[in-house]
C-alpha cells in the first residue's frame, strides 16, 4: 500500500504536526508499506524519516504576501506579541497560519493530486492538513487523519474565517461546509493521540491511540530538578525569568528554563535556548509549561506532575483542565511567582500528583500508538 502522509504546515516554530507525521509515516514503512511524506519550506520539516517526500506550498500567515509575513511573524514571536493574542478555536489557528486562504489551498490541493498520481497513492493520511482532506475526497481515495477534542467544530469554531475553503469546495464540486473544521468529518477514521480520560470524545469513527512513539523507560532517577518551558512567543522572556526567580530561588535542586534567547545561570537557575528534555524530564519533580500538546504529552511520558499556565489559547486551556481533572497537574490562570510557588508546594506535598501522572502514562503507553493507526488503515482499505 502506498500512503501519502501530509502534516499541517505553518511559518512558525511548531514541531508537533511534523513529529507526529514522521511517527505515522515510519510506522507504515515498518509494516512494509510505502510512505510518502508531504513537506514544505516552513522551517519545521527537517530530517524526514522516509526516503520519498513531496514538496508542497507553504502557507503565508493571514494570507499576507510571503515577503511581508516572513519578517513580521518571527518578530511578533520574539517579542511575545503572538502569545498575548487570545486564540479561541483551531479554526482561528488555521486562519492565522494562512491555511484557510483560497490561493494556498487551491495550490496545495493541486500539488497533492500530482503526488497521488506520481506515487500511485492508495490512501491519504492528514495530520490536520485540510488540503490533503479536500484532495483525497476529490479523488475518491480512502482518507484518514488525526483528530482531537478541541478540533471539533462543536467545541469551538470561527466559520466566518472559512470562506476561502468554501469557495474552493464549490469550485471542485464538493459538498459545502459551515466550518472548515467540518472537513474532519470527511475522514473515514479519525485517530486521537490520547485516551478518553483526557479527551472524552464519543464517536464510533474515532480510535484512541495514545503515544505515537514508544514511551521512554522511567527508570529510578531521583526527582531532583524542575523544568520550565513556555514555547515560542508564549510569554516574554523577561516575564519568564522574573517569575522563575521569584518562585524557585530557594529550591534546593536545579531549575532548568528552556526557550530563552541567551544561555546564562543565576545560582541554581539555568537559562538556555534549549535543554535535553530526555535527560531532564526523568529527573523532574515538576514540569512548568504552557500547555502545548507536545509539552503536555512529554510530561505524561515521563510521569512528571505539571503546572500549566495556558494563557488565552483554547487548546492549551483544554490540556491544562484535562491534566488537572485527572489529578496529574495544576492549571494556573495568572503568570506570577506567588501562584507558581504555591502550586509547586501543593505538588511537592501531595504524592497523588505523581501517582495520577503514572496512571495516565500507563494508559497512554498501552493504547496502541502508530501501529494501531496502521492496522486500522489496513483493515479499512482492504475491506
Amino acid at each position: 500500500m502506498n500512503v501519502l502522509v501530509v502534516p499541517m504546515f505553518a511559518l512558525s516554530r511548531m514541531s508537533g504536526p511534523w513529529n507526529r507525521a514522521q511517527s505515522i509515516a515510519a510506522a507504515f514503512e515498518r509494516a512494509g508499506h510505502h510512505a510518502v511524506l508531504g513537506i514544505a519550506d516552513d522551517g519545521n520539516c527537517v530530517n524526514p524519516c522516509v526516503p520519498d517526500t513531496w514538496q508542497l506550498p507553504t502557507p503565508s500567515p493571514l494570507g499576507l504576501p510571503m515577503a511581508l509575513a516572513s519578517r513580521t511573524f518571527p518578530l511578533a514571536e520574539k517579542l511575545g506579541i503572538s502569545g498575548r493574542k487570545p486564540v479561541r478555536s483551531f479554526e482561528e489557528v488555521l486562519w492565522l497560519t494562512g491555511a484557510l486562504a483560497y490561493k494556498y489551498d487551491r495550490a496545495s490541493v493541486a500539488s497533492i493530486c500530482d503526488a497521488v498520481t506520481t506515487h500511485r497513492i492508495d490512501a491519504v493520511y492528514s495530520e490536520y492538513n485540510l488540503p490533503a482532506i479536500i484532495a483525497a475526497r476529490a479523488l475518491g481515495l480512502p482518507l484518514f487523519g488525526s483528530f482531537s477534542y478541541t478540533t471539533q467544530a462543536s467545541y469551538a469554531s470561527n466559520p466566518h474565517k472559512a470562506q476561502g475553503v468554501r469557495n474552493l469546495l464549490r469550485e471542485l464540486g464538493l459538498p459545502n461546509v459551515e466550518s472548515s473544521l467540518d472537513l474532519f468529518g470527511w475522514l473515514d477514521r479519525r485517530f486521537v493521540p490520547s485516551i478518553p480520560e483526557l479527551e472524552p470524545i464519543e464517536d464510533d469513527a474515532v480510535d484512541f491511540v495514545g503515544f505515537l512513539r514508544q514511551a521512554p523507560e522511567l527508570g529510578n532517577s531521583k526527582r531532583d530538578c524542575i523544568v520550565v518551558y513556555f514555547g515560542a512567543g508564549s510569554v516574554p522572556q523577561r516575564a519568564i525569568e522574573s517569575a522563575v526567580k521569584g518562585a524557585f530561588h530557594d529550591f534546593e535542586g536545579n531549575v532548568f528554563v528552556a526557550g530563552c534567547q541567551h544561555e546564562h545561570q543565576e545560582g541554581n537557575l539555568h537559562f538556555a535556548p534549549r535543554f535535553d528534555f530526555q535527560e531532564l524530564l526523568p529527573r523532574a519533580c515538576c514540569f512548568v509549561h504552557h500547555g502545548g500538546q507536545n509539552s503536555t504529552a512529554d510530561a505524561f511520558a515521563y510521569g512528571a506532575p505539571q503546572i500549566i499556565i495556558p494563557g488565552h489559547v483554547f487548546e492549551r486551556t483544554f490540556n491544562a483542565e484535562s491534566a488537572e481533572r485527572v489529578g496529574a497537574g495544576i492549571k494556573l490562570d495568572s503568570f506570577d511567582s506567588t501562584s507558581i510557588k504555591t502550586a509547586y508546594r501543593r505538588i511537592a506535598e501531595d504524592p497523588s500528583f505523581v501517582e495520577a501522572s503514572r496512571t495516565i502514562r500507563e494508559s497512554l503507553v498501552t493504547a496502541g500508538g502508530a501501529e494501531r493507526i496502521v492496522s486500522s488503515v489496513e483493515c479499512a482499505v482492504n475491506s
